[in-house]
């Protein structure tokens, strides 16, 4: 039995789903899932939207252009603000902040069973579940909590798609590391490192109080400087 997980209007959470398959290891599913989250968020999916449109919906969103009007039924203002997410491989991240109460159940409810649909059609009729259990949430309440959570979406998880097996063994090349994110797309990483605009993310204003309060420049360095730590070469260069 699930343990109830509360999660309160004005308060951020780190919200986990995972899969019993490797469901975002393909990109066209990944940018699938980026506009389902798109439209959950505001409403529904509009029964026009081709699979293929929704996929290419996804990228654009990514890179700060709107889907067309008649992609989305809205029938709310934003259930959450998406604060930090990233997908790996068989499981997805968000940091977010929830604007009414019950938005998280609602939200991943939307988001799980709409990809779910998705994917087993898109997938040779595959049968069966997606998602192996109930999302997992932990509320963030402290400046601590919420800097430890948000490095951990974007920059430790995107990491295991690099290199599997660095948390025990060490990043083998920090600079390879550091290109391997720059150019990830799965993650708000390039967002908060100022080379991207996604849509799917919360307001600025949102942004600079749940987030890291530094540009785009000094986040950059923070990067580094974590990676060159966990890097087995670092103390050679």
């Amino acid at each position: 039995m699930y343990k109830k997980i509360i999660i309160e209007k004005g308060r951020p959470a780190h919200i986990i789903s995972r899969a019993v398959v490797d469901a975002f290891r393909d990109e066209k599913d990944c940018y699938r899932l980026i506009f389902q989250f798109y439209a959950a968020n505001l409403g529904r999916r509009s029964n026009y939207v081709s699979t293929k449109d929704a996929a290419k919906a996804g990228q654009s969103l990514l890179y700060g252009e709107k889907p067309p009007e008649k992609f989305i039924i809205k029938e709310h203002q934003p259930l959450v603000d998406l604060i930090d997410f990233s997908l790996v491989i068989n499981h997805d991240h968000f940091y977010l902040l929830p604007n009414i109460e019950n938005a998280v159940p609602i939200l991943m409810s939307r988001l799980n069973n709409g990809f779910a649909k998705y994917f087993n059609s898109a997938h040779n009729n595959r049968k069966g579940a997606v998602f192996g259990s109930r999302y997992r949430g932990v509320p963030i309440g402290t400046d601590f909590q919420s800097y430890a959570v948000s490095r951990y979406v974007s920059i430790i998880n995107p990491l295991d798609i690099f290199q599997p097996g660095w948390r025990e063994n060490g990043l083998k090349n920090w600079k390879d590391a550091l290109e391997f994110l720059d150019n990830f797309e799965f993650s708000s990483l390039p967002d908060r490192l100022g080379k991207r605009h996604s849509l799917i993310l919360a307001p600025n204003d949102v942004l600079e109080e749940y987030s890291f309060k530094v540009n785009s420049n000094e986040f950059r360095s923070f990067v580094v400087e974590f990676l060159k730590e966990r890097s087995n070469y670092s103390s050679f260069e």
